[in-house]
């Protein structure tokens, strides 16, 4: 009797899908900005993540390593720092809130609580034009513009 009573209880469980109940949440601010973002038009790509620009920075970079004032700072840091350190560069994927630009921070990594900028440089996204920020000015030079400034 035992046998008869689990053999029906078991054959009355259906074993098919069940329907799934999925509990209703609202987005939060963080995924409603993703999803504007994924709308947006802007190209807000992070190179390094992507590898999209990365050949193109890499040749920038090189470029800004050899102007004459970077290598100058080089000198000076590695004097400095005894041979340890030389001149360091942040890429940013943008200046100011402004996508348009690639934002190059030259400067001093060799101290141990902060990065020290010296230069700031700007590649145009679609002209590849390298520019100079000044900061005491507050305006983007072109890089003649920005040396005669230094004189």
């Amino acid at each position: 009797m035992k046998y008869i009573f689990l053999l029906s209880v078991l054959l009355s469980c259906k074993s098919g899908p069940r329907k799934v109940v999925v509990a209703h949440h609202d987005q939060d601010t963080a995924t409603q900005l993703a999803v504007k973002r994924d709308t947006c038009s802007i190209d807000l790509h992070d190179p390094f993540e992507t590898g999209k620009d990365t050949v193109r920075l890499n040749k920038v970079i090189g470029k800004i390593f050899k102007f004459p004032e970077v290598e100058a700072i080089n000198k000076q840091i590695d004097k400095s720092s005894k041979g340890t350190h030389g001149v360091s560069i942040m890429v940013h994927d943008e200046f100011n809130g402004e996508t348009s630009y690639y934002h190059f921070m030259v400067g001093d990594n060799s101290h141990e609580d902060r990065f020290a900028n010296i230069f700031n440089f700007l590649l145009d996204k679609k002209t590849n034009e390298i520019k100079a920020y000044d900061p005491a000015l507050d305006s983007v030079l072109s890089l003649q513009d920005w040396r005669k400034t230094r004189k």
